[in-house]
């Protein structure tokens, strides 16, 4: 889920005047083409807030620097991104994924420190070998990766998707950091092992420049780079593990994990386009992924390709990722059933494809109603009434 911006960044909350709305017109157009439905917040499990607040407090707190009220900012957000995204789940799984969600989303926002880059740079090493990690904070953070573990066991690769993108995460992180302290002269970062061999023999590519590559040959990694830093399979998984002890069986949702994981990976960067562009930020996937089809054939005034042709395409793949996920779930007939009271035996389904197609549901509105819910992302003159339910929510056995 994680976008590369700084969590605490600023930003005006409507739209500035050089900022074209067609993006965002473009945006609306696609939570109608998927139904979203937006449905209110429920009253907060207070026994969870509470001790999210107090984990946060007591437990990560004295792993940073962060100011009480810098704490109390990050609590809120990552407690809404538990209620919001999974309000199906147990206290025991929400608060796993908040407590996650907070120390990657503090990690992100320190990697200007060398001092965090150097110490995240062993932690997968000491992960494998078993070693102490070299921070009280990446200690705590392998430590919640093995509750997480924990959590899951019983299906080993549920287990693997729900756990293992928040230690690649690490490495997406690094990755990052290279490509955005690129030495364009030698096509390397100071961070590169090599980089100090190549600087030695600068002079010798002065006036012998390489071919620029061609842009299209780079269109597979914009999108590469975002599953590495964006941790959105982990996100997907947990959709389908309410409680520590439901069994949904893996092959009646499994060929719709991909899709879910982009769903989850693509929309984040479609919703924080807004306020990127607000920032004049261009380092994002959307910006990123347009360079990579530069020469292609757009909307631009010569026909070249645009920001806002690369805009329209993912926002078209989202609406058929959705339909796709939707069609293997049978979700039109499983919200049928819940809604009409009928016996799943009719129609060739069972109470356990009902609980996986509501479960998806709940999480794909929900994940878009924290987005725009948030002060984080600009959208705050949007009508949430306009996507209301057409019925109203339904409860799973």
């Amino acid at each position: 889920m994680k976008e590369g911006a700084k969590f605490f960044e600023t930003a005006p909350s409507t739209p500035g005047k050089s900022v074209s709305k067609d993006y965002l017109s473009r945006l609306q157009l696609l939570f109608r083409e998927i139904d979203y439905r937006y449905v209110a917040p429920q009253p907060p499990s207070m026994d969870f807030l509470r001790s999210h607040h107090s984990w946060m407090h007591d437990t990560f707190g004295p792993t940073t620097s962060w100011t009480t009220s810098q704490l109390d900012t990050l609590g809120d957000a990552t407690f809404s991104i538990a209620e919001r995204f999974y309000p199906f789940a147990d206290i025991e799984m929400k608060a796993i994924m908040a407590k996650l969600s907070a120390i990657v989303i503090h990690i992100d926002d320190s990697l200007e420190d060398d001092t965090m880059y150097n110490e995240i740079g062993s932690f997968v090493h000491h992960v494998f070998t078993g070693k102490a990690q070299p921070s009280a904070l990446l200690d705590l953070y392998h430590e919640c990766i093995k509750e997480m573990s924990h959590l899951h066991e019983g299906d080993p690769v549920l287990q693997a998707a729900a756990v293992i993108p928040w230690i690649n995460y690490i490495d997406g992180c690094l990755l990052e950091k290279r490509l955005l302290t690129i030495d364009t002269e030698l096509r390397a970062s100071p961070y590169d092992m090599g980089y100090q061999n190549l600087a030695k023999q600068r002079c010798h590519f002065t006036g012998h420049a390489a071919r620029e590559t061609l842009p299209g040959a780079r269109v597979r990694f914009p999108l590469y780079i975002r599953h590495r830093t964006g941790i959105a399979e982990a996100y997907a998984a947990a959709i389908f593990k309410s409680t520590k002890y439901q069994d949904l069986p893996l092959s009646r949702y499994i060929m719709a994990l991909p899709d879910i994981t982009f769903y989850t990976l693509v929309l984040n960067d479609l919703i924080s386009f807004h306020k990127e562009e607000l920032g004049g930020e261009t380092v994002n996937m959307i910006h990123l992924q347009t360079q990579s089809f530069k020469g292609y054939a757009g909307s631009g005034a010569s026909g070249e390709w645009t920001v806002s042709d690369t805009f329209n395409l993912l926002c078209n793949q989202v609406k058929d990722a959705t339909d796709r996920i939707d069609e293997i779930l049978r979700l039109q007939d499983c919200e049928r059933i819940a809604r009409e009271k009928l016996d799943s035996r009719d129609i060739g389904l069972s109470d356990i494809d009902v609980t996986i197609a509501l479960q998806w549901r709940e999480y794909r509105d929900g994940y878009i109603s924290w987005h725009l819910e948030s002060q984080r992302y600009k959208l705050d003159f949007l009508r949430l009434e306009q996507f209301g339910p057409k019925f109203h929510s339904v409860s799973r056995s």
